[in-house]
């Protein structure tokens, strides 16, 4: 049996190509697939993961909408017949990825991308906890490592992934009396669209060679975490980048 058969998990940002690797290795392992955002975009996703033999399903909504979030979590566990289980939220603000000089930062540009961050971030983290209380389930954040080492011209993006990295602990703490454990996925710059290589922000390029394949490299990761060997794993953030920022 798949390790994840019967399981219901929600991922959103597949609409990018990180986001579409990790759902795809979450239906490799079985588990039935619903993908939160903007359904046009993620169609084709849906289709690869019916074709490999994966419920999945595209709920409409926009994550800076909490209420709106929690009712598409809730659309997806009715659609594929469980509850959710596992949560992957790898979705970011666009303009997150548009460089601007630091001295430029205006209070638009660092609204724009802290605030839309937070309450996307804070939003998928209730509806999961709607979801998962009573239940247990897993949490995985996805927070590049550029949060950790800093990035020229990307500051409130850098900033924001620490944010969530914040809220990852803190709801890690509450939330692991009820059996819900919460992580963080820290992959290479090179897996999102930034313009940014590893070599840019480390004094060494990747000790692996290369930043991987978002589902054959970093999926296994992601599904070893939201699984149950990985059950006293609770409020860590795991880098996947094929060993560019070593530090703890």
């Amino acid at each position: 049996m798949p390790a994840f058969a019967g399981r219901v998990a929600v991922v959103t940002g597949a609409d990018q190509p990180l986001g579409r690797g990790l759902a795809l290795a979450l239906g490799t392992a079985g588990a039935a697939v619903g993908l939160v955002g903007a359904t046009r975009a993620l169609a084709a996703v849906t289709a690869e993961l019916d074709a490999r033999g994966a419920r999945a399903t595209a709920v409409d909504t926009m994550l800076r909408d909490a209420a709106g979030v929690t009712v598409a979590f809730a659309t997806v566990a009715d659609e594929l017949g469980g509850p959710v289980r596992v949560v992957v939220h790898a979705a970011m603000e666009p303009a997150a990825f548009d460089p601007m000089p630091f001295e430029e930062v205006d209070d638009d540009r660092f609204d724009a991308v802290w605030e839309g961050t937070m309450h996307a971030a804070l939003a998928v983290l209730q509806a999961s906890f709607a979801q998962m209380r009573g239940r247990g389930g897993q949490i995985l954040l996805v927070t590049p490592t550029v949060g950790m080492s800093g990035v020229p011209g990307l500051a409130p993006y850098a900033a924001a992934l620490e944010g969530q990295r914040l809220l990852a602990k803190s709801a890690a703490r509450q939330w692991g009396p009820d059996g819900i454990r919460v992580n963080c996925l820290a992959p290479a710059p090179e897996q999102v669209p930034i313009g940014v290589r590893s070599v840019d922000v480390s004094l060494a390029p990747a000790a692996l060679g290369g930043p991987g394949d978002a589902e054959h490299d970093l999926g296994p990761v992601a599904v070893f975490l939201a699984g149950d060997d990985a059950h006293f794993v609770t409020g860590a953030t795991i880098g996947v980048d094929g060993g560019v920022w070593m530090a703890p």
